[in-house]
């Protein structure tokens, strides 16, 4: 029967990597060790006498003593002894996690034998697939209070239904979009210049469009609001500004200014020129939501400074932004 006194494990496999091979164990009932062998003391760098007795605990992570005794305890009642626990590995310094399980030896003793098995980069697959839990957690709940943002903008400045709903299906559209590019960028963070082209190719506005710029990579704060505004300046410019005529042109540019080290970091500038022939005549965008997502929204957002000038010739619009690092 065991007690709360930790056993010491017992090696078997060979001289291991980072990753160690199955560790066999062999302890006594009341927990003194009866053999060791080379692969333990390959793993940790413990002497024949450091691993004496308890001395293996020296290897034992300071917060897994606890479990090893909890797991003890409870091998009482199961006859089944298991518990993960982090090893220090002497090659690297770093620990090791260790599922550690054992049953009683069944020769009529009380020992107990069991083995050790490196478990460590199934920990780190289980903490990777947490923080994308967390990630995607936060990303729904941001999605959520983005389409509710736009549900209820869109209402307060929409006269009939069916002009809620157009814009409303326009502008869900764009964002369903972005969160495309989000979900295919990963880490590497959301291409600038797809993501433009993807709310120009929605329009179909075709060879009267223009536009380049560096590569930019976009974190997906940046990217839902650059995707939303990016809809409703094409938008505009289709219903109201030089694309509603098949003789105007759209030209964007972007471009990056200042470096992480500066004291306002790293700046992005996007200069949108809609053009008009002589004797066209810009139809200002009205109040509603596509100009409050430009000149409020993407202030409160995202820091952005936005101006518009309303020309005879086309809309001008500049926006300057704090470019946030991807990840």
């Amino acid at each position: 029967m065991p007690t709360g006194n930790p056993p010491a494990i017992v090696a078997t496999a060979a001289d291991p990597p980072a990753a160690c091979g199955p560790i066999d164990w062999h302890a006594a009932a009341e927990g003194g060790s009866l053999a060791f062998a080379a692969a333990w003391s390959s793993l940790t760098g413990q002497s024949a006498a450091e691993r004496a007795g308890s001395g293996w605990l020296a290897c034992l992570h300071p917060d897994d003593h606890a479990a090893l005794t909890a797991g003890w305890y409870r091998a009482r009642t199961t006859r089944l002894f298991s518990a993960d626990l982090r090893v220090r590995a002497v090659a690297t310094g770093e620990y090791r996690w260790l599922r550690v399980q054992g049953m009683p030896a069944g020769d009529g003793t009380d020992d107990w034998r069991g083995s050790a098995i490196d478990i460590s980069d199934l920990h780190q697959r289980l903490a990777g697939e947490g923080r994308l839990r967390a990630a995607l957690h936060h990303r729904i709940r941001n999605a959520m209070a983005i389409i509710r943002s736009i549900a209820r903008r869109t209402a307060e400045n929409s006269d009939t239904v069916e002009d809620y709903r157009n814009h409303f299906d326009g502008r869900l559209a764009a964002f369903a979009r972005t969160q495309s590019h989000i979900m295919r960028a990963g880490d590497q963070g959301v291409d600038l210049e797809g993501l433009l082209a993807d709310a120009l190719l929605a329009h179909q506005v075709g060879g009267r469009v223009g536009y380049g710029g560096p590569e930019v990579r976009l974190p997906p704060r940046l990217a839902d609001q650059l995707g939303i505004a990016f809809h409703e300046l094409t938008d505009n410019a289709v219903q109201h500004g030089a694309l509603r005529r098949d003789d105007g042109r759209l030209d964007i540019r972007w471009s990056t200014a200042g470096s992480d080290d500066d004291e306002g970091g790293r700046q992005l500038h996007i200069q949108w020129h809609e053009d008009l022939p002589a004797g066209g005549v810009m139809a200002p965008v009205g109040e509603g939501f596509g100009l409050e997502l430009l000149t409020r929204s993407l202030r409160y957002e995202v820091d952005a400074t936005v101006t518009l000038d309303f020309a005879d010739r086309g809309m001008r619009c500049a926006i300057a932004l704090p470019l946030d690092d991807v990840g």
